[in-house]
């Protein structure tokens, strides 16, 4: 039987600060096939969305196809490098940028980077979304509706690894994205519904 315990924490649309940033980085970034793989869950949730095909939520017509953005990228790495599990303002002169974070921590080391488990965790909260009351806010859901949010069309992610001692988990994966146009705006739906639209993703 293994020995190795993991635990998985998602931050739920409030702002508190996991650990003290004094870690010791043993690896970050993102790959190449890492981005493609990114990107790709996003899409295949975002199709989903469009497909009417979610348990509980109604198909939306105009979401956009996701694509890959270094600076988008660039910023989330400098966030995971921290080792401070926060949401960071990052200003972009294109767009207001959205921000989705995941950490998991362990007793012991090994294990790569596992994004289909971070990208899922967040999506997951559809579970708890109610569409109709959508403008009460995104406490609960906030990772879910910047997943789907229809706007959005770019994702730029960071990844870091380290150890942090005197922890009861202390080997730690940090993963951060950004998207933009970011999403989660207030009175405002993730996406529109009805029977006509893009039902492959609009480009």
């Amino acid at each position: 039987m293994s020995h190795i315990m993991w635990i998985s924490i998602i931050l739920m649309a409030v702002y508190f600060q996991l650990g003290s940033g004094a870690g010791t980085i043993l690896g970050s970034g993102v790959s190449q096939s890492e981005q493609n793989a990114i990107v790709n869950i996003h899409n295949n949730f975002r199709q989903q969305i469009a497909s009417g095909s979610v348990p509980g939520q109604p198909k939306g017509i105009n979401l956009r196809r996701f694509s890959y953005d270094s600076k988008l990228a660039e910023e989330a790495q400098k966030i995971s490098n921290t080792m401070v599990f926060q949401h960071v303002a990052v200003k972009d002169s294109r767009f207001y940028v959205g921000q989705n974070l995941y950490l998991t921590s362990s007793t012991a080391a090994g294990g790569p980077s596992d994004w289909n488990a971070a990208i899922t965790g967040w999506f997951s909260e559809y579970k708890s979304y109610k569409y109709d009351k959508c403008c009460a806010g995104f406490e609960k859901t906030g990772h879910y509706t910047q997943v789907v949010w229809a706007d959005t069309r770019y994702v730029g992610c960071g990844y870091t690894y380290y150890y942090e001692a005197g922890t009861q988990y202390p080997y730690k994966k940090f993963y951060t994205c950004n998207y933009g146009p970011g999403g989660n705006i207030a009175g405002s739906y993730p996406y529109k519904t009805g029977t006509s639209g893009c039902p492959n993703l609009c480009r």
